[in-house]
């Protein structure tokens, strides 16, 4: 495996993370998530269409009131980095 190599989940975490610190996504978990069939919106994380065989993760940006759709890993991850952010901000 080269040095450069990175897994696709590690590639994720980290676009999760730049999207979190540049605003695009919030840094804040809601406190309601809906969850549907994929309707065919354009996951936030991945920039991918959420397919009617995918779940599709709903979350409402507290700061802007946008619809967040998220495919189910992508979503994990969001929620993951989400606590991680408060984690290092809690240690400074």
């Amino acid at each position: 495996m080269s040095p450069d190599y990175q897994s696709p989940d590690t590639a994720l975490r980290v676009n999760v993370r730049q999207r979190i610190e540049y605003g695009r996504l919030p840094g804040v978990r809601p406190r309601q998530i809906a969850a549907a069939y994929g309707s065919g919106h354009i996951c936030v994380v991945c920039d991918q269409p959420i397919s009617n065989s995918q779940v599709e993760y709903r979350v409402e940006d507290s700061q802007t009131g946008r619809r967040l759709p998220f495919h189910s890993e992508c979503h994990s991850v969001w929620q993951t980095e989400c606590i991680e952010a408060r984690r290092r901000i809690s240690r400074v």
